[in-house]
This record gives C-alpha cells, sequence and structure tokens, in this order.
C-alpha cells in the first residue's frame, strides 16, 4: 500500500488538490509524477532497495515527494529534523549508513563546516541559489521517468529510520517497516475518519512522527489536502488560517496551542470548516481545553504516543471525550499499567504504561542491547507514568524519570502543575526535583504569568497550592520566568530548568 499511498484519490479523481505550500498546489497526478521520477531518478544514481536515504529540509514538497519515492523504491528513508544542529546530523549520517542525503541549500556551509558531507556518497541540493559541487534535486528527476518501477516489497523491509532527539543520550535510530508504518495509516483513519474534504494544516515537521504518522500520511491516502508551512510561527500558522482552503484538521503542542489562542489575531480567524483538532506530546491544561472549545465550538481531542510505539492512546473525536484524558488505546493496541517488577496495576493507580502495537518499532539501529532492554516479548516500556480508570480511559501521569520522591513519598510533577494552571496568574507551569544538601529531593516550579492577569505572589501560589494538594506536595520554592525553555520538539525542557534552579547559571 506504501507504494501507491496516493491511490484511492488516482483512482477517482486525480486532478484534485492535495497538497498546498505557501500558495503552490500539486494535484494528485502531479505528486505521483513527480514521485515515480525521483524513485527512477535515485535508482539510476545506484540506490537500491533497502539502501538509506537521508532527507534535511523544511516542510515542502521536495520532503512529500522524497517519501513517496522512497516508499516507491523500497528505499530506507531516514528524516532527519532540520532544527537540529550540524553535529547532531553528523552523528545520524555516520550512524545510520546513509549514502544519499537531499539537503536544502542553506544547511550546506553549516554542514560543510562540521565535515558531515565529506563521508557521503551523493548529496542532492534542494533551493539553490547558485553554483556548487553537487547534484540539484529538479536535475535528479529531470527527464526520469514517471512510470512506477517494478520492486519486490515484504512487510518486514524496513521502510523509515526515525533518530530520537537525544536530550539525555545520544541519538536512536528507531527503525519501522513497511507493515508498521501501513497500520498506522489504516488504524489512525480508523479512529480518525478523514475525508476527501479534509484539509490538514500541518506546522509541525513532517520529517518527526507526530506530523508524519497522525496528519501527512493519513491525509494523503485519504484523498484530502496537506496544507504545509515550514514550521510553527505563531503570525504564520494565523496568516495560513486564514487563507483559503478552510482548514478541517490540526494538530498541535499544548504549547503552540496556547501562543496559537493569546495571539491577538485568532478572533479574526474562521473555523466553521474546522472538525478536529488533535493535542499531544504533552499535558494539556483544563483552561486550554476550555479556551479552544469557546474559541471554535469543537473539543480538543488529546492523543498520546512515542517514536517507538506511535499513538497509542487517542481520545474518540467525534464519541465521549474525557476532559484530561488521553482517550482510549489505538486500534489495535494493547495498552498495561505495570509495577516495577511487572505486575499488572488495578485501575485507579499509577504504574508505567507498557505497549505491544502493529504500530511499533521494529528496533533501534545497530543497538541490539538497548533493544533487548526496552522490547520485552513484543512489549514496549514505553517510560510514561499513567493509569486507566473505570470506564478505561488512560490518564497520562507523566515521565517516570521525572518522578519525584520527597520525604518517602511520589510527587508527580503533572498533579502539581494542573493545580497551579488552575490559577488565574499562571500561563504555563513546570515541576521538577531539587537535591538538597541533605540528599533529600524538594518540590520546586516555576510558572509564567498572563500578561493581562495581576500577579500572585509566590506566597499566594504556595498558599493555593496547599489548598489542593498534601503539604509534601507543594513547592518549596515557585519562581516566575519571562519564558519557558523548550526542547527541539516544542515541549517544556524540565531538565534545562532544574539545572538552571542548581546551578544558577540562567543561560542554560
Amino acid at each position: 500500500m506504501l507504494d501507491q499511498l496516493l491511490a484511492p484519490i488516482l483512482n477517482t479523481d486525480p486532478d484534485r488538490t492535495v497538497l498546498e505550500v505557501h500558495g503552490r498546489s500539486w494535484s494528485a497526478k502531479q505528486l505521483e509524477g513527480d514521485a515515480n521520477r525521483l524513485t527512477n531518478g535515485l535508482r539510476r544514481m545506484g540506490v537500491q532497495p533497502i539502501d538509506r536515504v537521508a532527507v534535511l529540509l523544511p516542510n515542502c514538497q521536495e520532503t512529500v515527494v522524497t517519501y513517496l519515492a522512497c516508499f516507491k523504491g523500497n528505499f530506507v528513508i531516514v528524516p532527519l529534523d532540520y532544527r537540529h544542529h550540524a553535529a547532531q546530523i553528523r552523528y545520524a549520517m555516520n550512524h545510520s549508513g546513509a549514502s544519499v542525503l537531499i539537503v536544502h541549500h542553506d544547511r550546506i556551509e553549516d554542514l560543510q563546516e562540521e565535515g558531515v558531507l565529506v563521508a557521503v556518497d551523493q548529496v542532492v541540493t534542494v533551493a539553490r541559489t547558485g553554483e556548487d559541487d553537487y547534484q540539484h534535486f529538479h536535475e535528479l528527476v529531470q527527464g526520469a521517468s514517471d512510470e512506477a518501477p517494478e520492486v519486490v516489497f515484504e512487510a518486514d523491509d524496513l521502510s523509515v529510520m526515525i533518530y530520537t532527539s537525544g536530550t539525555t543520550a545520544r541519538p536512536k535510530g528507531v527503525t519501522l517497516t513497511r507493515a508498521a508504518v501501513v497500520a498506522g495509516v489504516k488504524k489512525y483513519l480508523t479512529r480518525v475518519p478523514l475525508n476527501g474534504d479534509d484539509v490538514a494544516l500541518i506546522a509541525a515537521p513532517i520529517t518527526r512522527p507526530m506530523a508524519l504518522r497522525s496528519q501527512l500520511l493519513p491525509i494523503l491516502h485519504a484523498g484530502g489536502c496537506a496544507s504545509l508551512i515550514a514550521g510553527f510561527e505563531v503570525d504564520a500558522y494565523i496568516e495560513a488560517l486564514k487563507n483559503p482552503p478552510s482548514k478541517t484538521f490540526l494538530a498541535l503542542l499544548p504549547g503552540a496551542l496556547s501562543q496559537l489562542l493569546a495571539h491577538p489575531a485568532i478572533g479574526d480567524c474562521d473555523f466553521g470548516s474546522l472538525r478536529i483538532c488533535v493535542v499531544g506530546g504533552d499535558r494539556v491544561p483544563e483552561k486550554l481545553h476550555e479556551s479552544f472549545l469557546n474559541l471554535t465550538g469543537v473539543q480538543l481531542t488529546e492523543q498520546c504516543g512515542s517514536s517507538e510505539v506511535g499513538a497509542y492512546s487517542l481520545n474518540p473525536p467525534f464519541g465521549r471525550k474525557k476532559l484530561g484524558s488521553i482517550g482510549l488505546p489505538m486500534y489495535g493496541a494493547q495498552v498495561c499499567i505495570l509495577t516495577p517488577e511487572g505486575d499488572d496495576v488495578p485501575d485507579g493507580h499509577t504504574g508505567e504504561i507498557v505497549v505491544s502495537s502493529p504500530l511499533m518499532m521494529d528496533g533501534y539501529w545497530n543497538d541490539t542491547a538497548l533493544t533487548r532492554k526496552t522490547l520485552h516479548n513484543g512489549w514496549v516500556r514505553t517510560g510514561d507514568l499513567g493509569k486507566f480508570d473505570d470506564d478505561g480511559y488512560l490518564w497520562f501521569m507523566g515521565r517516570k524519570k521525572d518522578m519525584i520522591v520527597c520525604g518517602g513519598s511520589n510527587v508527580s510533577p503533572i498533579e502539581v502543575e494542573s493545580v497551579l494552571l488552575n490559577h488565574p496568574s499562571v500561563a504555563e507551569a513546570c515541576v521538577y526535583g531539587l537535591t538538597e544538601c541533605d540528599g533529600s529531593e524538594e518540590v520546586h516550579a516555576c510558572v509564567t504569568s498572563h500578561g493581562q492577569a495581576e500577579q500572585a505572589s509566590e506566597e499566594e501560589l504556595r498558599a493555593y497550592a496547599g489548598q489542593h494538594l498534601a503539604q509534601y506536595m507543594v513547592p518549596r520554592r515557585i519562581q516566575y520566568i519571562e519564558e519557558m525553555p523548550r526542547k527541539g520538539a516544542g515541549k517544556i525542557d524540565r531538565e534545562r530548568l532544574r539545572m538552571r534552579d542548581e546551578t544558577g547559571l540562567h543561560d542554560l
């Protein structure tokens, strides 16, 4: 199915627009022809099935075409995060063994300085502005046949290799088979029923799992239109919402959604066509749910997943939602809550979320030891903490490594943050543990304030927290900061805040 991702719309309406980027549009027939030409151009360069093809591009037509071409040629695509530094790219290139790099011209200079390009057999540039020594993307496809190549596929062939962010260790190459990618598309469309009239506004990088597996591939297979912008920048996102075609499907991180709702021009946007807004990647405050519903008339749909297992839990987009939960297990996924010893946890109690799913990874590339540590008899230990309620809805309780042990009791940062976020002065909150001189761990918090609200004092916030939490859970210190630091994916960087507090170096 991957080599014919566009087949449903090609068979019924090949001239229908399926991709729009900054005012330019491509029909299904045009996109299919470009993908076939790129596949044949890469084969002409000597790329063989299961060879790795790395792509370092922002959200653009060439990125989409490269995905489709790799699916058709049975090449393993290695999508690299365009925001990553050259040293991170060098590691991923060396580790993956990619023989081809398709890269935007703007990244050539820093990659050359880092010595990335000398080790790559073939470099193909996009948006070249002058002469260089590398093959140009459009020269590669020029004159190549637009006929689909004849390739033999197996369900367990590797198809996609996604590198994790590597904030706490070396990035890991998460490998997905063709069967896992196909299952991801089919299962997602079963839970999120998109159709040919849907338009997905995609601002998150399509080289990352959430935008790729929850938006781009499903909308293309459904015959709808993927509307791409280069990245999330709130003014550009507002402009894209205003411009035709009308957007029906949004997907954002909570932090990005908060920025969007705070923008003074958000009231000028027409949400009359909006059907679905998926939010994931971090906890979603109750105030965010309420603000979005009041603005658009559409409830947010929370989901949770990871690079290793894909989306494993999702609130029903058009069914019964539970505010604050991450919904029901994805179709085909088995989700258990376990103790550290591997025993099942009763409903209502917190444990580690463990998942077995047809969407999940085959393993970590060239790392058998870590694969064996993470995969246990077909189950992945996610490192996420959660609990089921009596109705089978799953509640995300934070990351296992973020749990704070205070006075012999476990403190969930999520639980403390949820209370702080209910205070009218607080816009964002991040809670973390800090080790004291005597070796004990104390709860600390950083918050940002709403610009229009009167800023409560630290004593007032602590008193407010004490009204809703056990005393040992109340942060010993709550400090206001101007802006939350964020990781590459847009999540609040909890570890950086902890290190700032611990070292006093606020430029970290």
